[in-house]
């Protein structure tokens, strides 16, 4: 893995990257409160076959902060993600997103129709829940980060993580020290409220909703998924689905809310298999 810090306009994202420029970019869009090394099982696993990008969002991890103007974030958000993937010369990409990452990425998919012809989208109740569902959700999320942002100690900091996994072991080290040190930045507290006060109010991230169009969504679409997923309802992503023009469902057992990183051997094998195509292509093109 490499690092940088990207200038989009003036606000620096941190990237983890690797691989060929010349092979199918992957965008890994991290959920909310989190940061890129949620990503570290399958940056270098993915980077023989792919061009993997990581970013920190904005606000997030070590990237720079900005102010949501009393919003809710998702539009900032999808701003800096194209500002990044222009800098980047991301002709094509699939964005690859967790959480609320994945409905940062379903919301790349209407901005940019042409530009985005992959998409996956893992454990998201941002995408599928219902609005009572999401308000519990967001709930539950604010309260599990606030405990760790609070008493930002290493042993807070992975309860926060093994909070949304079936088996807490799976939870490595350096994303736990990279969480942390993250915390330490002064802003962090203050933009994370502001941000989760903004997806609260439920009227005002209406627009940015997918569960209502999802027969829109006509990109492929692989959804991951884990059977006890905390954040979000196994029921409501088989019902999601199947209203999806051309999506399939990847069912992760015995799997919490994050299935790239308690089953990473299997995940990077399923998106490698979604995206033969298109790394096909993309090297015929190259050569």
């Amino acid at each position: 893995m490499r690092m940088k810090m990207v200038d989009c306009d003036g606000v620096k994202i941190r990237t983890i990257y690797e691989g060929d420029p010349k092979n199918y970019p992957v965008l890994l869009i991290h959920g909310f409160g989190a940061c890129a090394e949620h990503w570290i099982k399958n940056i270098d696993a993915l980077s023989d076959q792919f061009y993997v990008i990581a970013p920190d969002l904005a606000c997030h991890g070590f990237s720079d902060h900005v102010s949501y103007e009393g919003k809710p974030p998702y539009p900032m958000t999808v701003k800096y993600l194209l500002k990044l993937a222009d800098k980047s010369g991301l002709k094509n990409f699939c964005p690859v997103g967790s959480s609320y990452g994945a409905l940062i990425a379903a919301l790349l998919y209407f901005e940019r129709p042409q530009q985005v012809n992959k998409l996956v989208i893992n454990g998201s109740g941002s995408c599928f829940n219902t609005e009572e569902e999401l308000a519990a959700g967001l709930k539950g999320a604010y309260n599990n980060a606030m405990t760790a942002m609070r008493d930002p100690t290493y042993a807070s900091c992975l309860k926060r993580l093994q909070n949304t996994t079936y088996d807490g072991s799976c939870v490595p080290g350096d994303l736990v020290i990279s969480q942390l040190l993250s915390y330490t930045n002064p802003t962090m507290i203050e933009s994370y409220e502001a941000a989760m006060k903004g997806m609260m109010d439920i009227p005002a991230s209406r627009p940015y909703r997918i569960l209502e169009r999802l027969d829109q969504l006509k990109v492929d679409t692989l959804v991951c998924w884990g059977r006890e997923d905390p954040r979000g309802v196994y029921a409501s992503a088989v019902k999601a689905v199947a209203k999806m023009p051309k999506a399939r469902l990847e069912t992760f057992e015995k799997c919490g809310h994050l299935p790239f990183l308690e089953y990473p051997e299997r995940w990077n094998g399923v998106l490698r298999t979604f995206l033969a195509d298109q790394a096909a292509k993309t090297r015929s093109a190259a050569e």
